[in-house]
């Protein structure tokens, strides 16, 4: 059976593939084909988000089917300081739209809401300050590590420089030349 994929950018292309593919096997063709990498692939079906451990039959994904992919940016780019996120309901709202109609788009947010303060309202002062205490110490540990990754580089640049000048470059690149 033959599906077209679509990136929201405007890019698309058509796949053979069989119902027995896994998501997983359909993103790497995707990757090929789109050249956009499997890992920042969010692939949609009638506005349903698909696991990459399921099949394309789990999903009644028939012949000429469309699938849509969304792109996660790389992390590089989410930790610009250039960049300002949107509100995570206009970003809701915004990918509601282009899967729904706007009526069912705007029944579904205001569900997801509504669910959303449910389970705030739930939430123990106890398990809040958990999930604050573990997020920052897994913060601390990343920083930790991007400093140790940074030192680590800096002492390997010094020791392949080796206190050479213009003519230590010189002597190495004759050296590496025989």
């Amino acid at each position: 059976m033959f599906l077209t994929v679509k990136l929201f950018l405007g890019q698309r292309c058509s796949l053979k593939v069989s119902g027995k593919e896994s998501v997983a096997t359909l993103k790497k063709l995707v990757s090929q084909h789109l050249q956009v990498p499997a890992e920042q692939q969010h692939l949609l079906f009638r506005g349903q988000l698909l696991d990459d451990d399921k099949h394309l039959s789990d999903y009644s994904i028939g012949p000429n089917a469309s699938i849509n992919v969304i792109m996660r940016p790389p992390e590089e780019a989410a930790l610009d300081k250039g960049h300002q996120p949107q509100p995570l309901w206009l970003q809701l709202s915004q990918v509601l739209g282009k899967h729904f109609g706007p009526k069912d788009a705007k029944a579904v947010l205001e569900l997801l809401r509504q669910e959303h303060e449910e389970r705030l309202q739930k939430l123990s002062l106890e398990a809040l300050e958990q999930l604050v205490g573990q997020l920052l110490a897994q913060q601390h540990l990343e920083e930790l590590a991007e400093e140790k990754e940074d030192r680590a580089v800096d002492s390997e640049l010094q020791q392949n420089d080796g206190g050479r000048g213009e003519e230590g470059e010189e002597e190495k690149d004759e050296e590496e030349a025989d």
